[in-house]
């Protein structure tokens, strides 16, 4: 997920109100393609669109809604349609917000009718499950960015974090920092999301038989900067003498870091996202860590991985985006979006 799960992901806030088809198209009304023009159509119902290989690949480019992360994924699929010209014409489309499926399934649904090739598309959640299966029954090559869903079987490919591998790095990270006797809070995200659930595994794992005593805020934040400085507010009531917080993603903890300010104290905090936002914040030095995704390669390795599996060439069931460490050595780098 955004779980830079807007930011993402997560990368982000997710915003949770339910509104209207937005952003670069709806289901009555495609974004344009990279080439400034609306897709041509084909009939609805169309019976294995992806099998024709010849002129650049029709490809849906679908996000959840328009915030700086997934606008970050839209503007690098629109930098590989120019450096690979004639190879993608990839139509754009967003709501405006994360959690309006309606909207969503439309699109999925409109990609269909239109005659789109694949979908490369970061899913609200599973209830776009049975529009996606839909797609991909009628030939559509489906492809997951940012976050995946287990329960659609039907994909062709996921590109996305390593949150495993993320989350041990975060816990390599803070044990590097910490000793025996200190404490760190850990603020989750969305508990059962596998994605953000590795990154606080991978902290607890990392620390474990170190002495360093690990407190879990009293609830979920939602990748939610509001959430977030209530759990940290809790966090600090339950242990004044706190070390670190840590939280699964960036906006609750720029808000953490912000509640230990106002309270006079000085803790470590550290996030996960790597948004720009959190960059600023360790500059300042308000933040001291967090984990960069890169929502960049998450569009362009997505497009890519769409154009060859239309063109019957191998693609990669899981594609290892990345992440990076930052710190007030390389925030500089970070703030844009990668």
């Amino acid at each position: 997920m955004r779980t830079r799960k807007i930011a993402v992901v997560v990368a982000g806030a997710l915003a949770l109100a339910t509104a209207g088809c937005g952003g670069g198209g709806s289901a009555a009304a495609p974004g344009t393609s990279s080439a400034g023009s609306q897709p041509a159509s084909s009939p609805a119902g169309a019976a294995s669109p992806s099998t024709s290989a010849s002129g650049p690949v029709k490809v849906a480019f679908i996000t959840k809604f328009p915030v700086a992360f997934y606008t970050a994924m839209e503007d690098s699929a629109k930098a590989y349609a120019e450096k690979n010209p004639g190879t993608a014409d990839i139509s754009y489309f967003s709501c405006k917000s994360p959690s309006d499926v309606p909207c969503q399934t439309a699109q999925i649904q409109d990609a269909v009718a239109k005659g789109f090739q694949a979908i490369v598309i970061t899913p609200m959640g599973p209830e776009v499950v049975p529009a996606m299966n839909a797609a991909a029954d009628k030939g559509l090559k489906v492809i997951l960015a940012d976050n995946d869903l287990e329960a659609f079987t039907k994909k062709t490919a996921v590109a996305a974090t390593d949150n495993v591998k993320g989350g041990q790095a975060a816990g390599a990270y803070l044990k590097s920092v910490l000793k025996s006797g200190d404490t760190v809070g850990l603020m989750e995200g969305v508990r059962g999301v596998p994605a953000l659930d590795a990154r606080i595994k991978g902290v607890k794992d990392a620390l474990e038989g170190t002495g360093v005593k690990v407190i879990i805020g009293g609830a979920e934040t939602k990748c939610d900067a509001a959430k977030g400085a209530t759990v940290a507010q809790d966090l600090l009531t339950r242990a004044p003498n706190l070390t670190a917080i840590y939280s699964a993603c960036d906006d609750p903890a720029i808000a953490a870091a912000k509640v230990a300010t106002q309270k006079g104290k000085k803790i470590l905090v550290m996030g996960y996202d790597g948004l720009p936002d959190a960059a600023k914040a360790i500059q300042a030095g308000g933040m001291r860590a967090t984990i960069a995704q890169f929502p960049g390669k998450m569009a362009s390795l997505g497009v890519q991985a769409a154009v060859n599996a239309v063109q019957g060439k191998p693609v990669e069931a899981f594609i290892d985006t990345g992440t990076a460490l930052v710190t007030k050595d390389n925030a500089a780098d970070f703030l844009t979006f990668q």
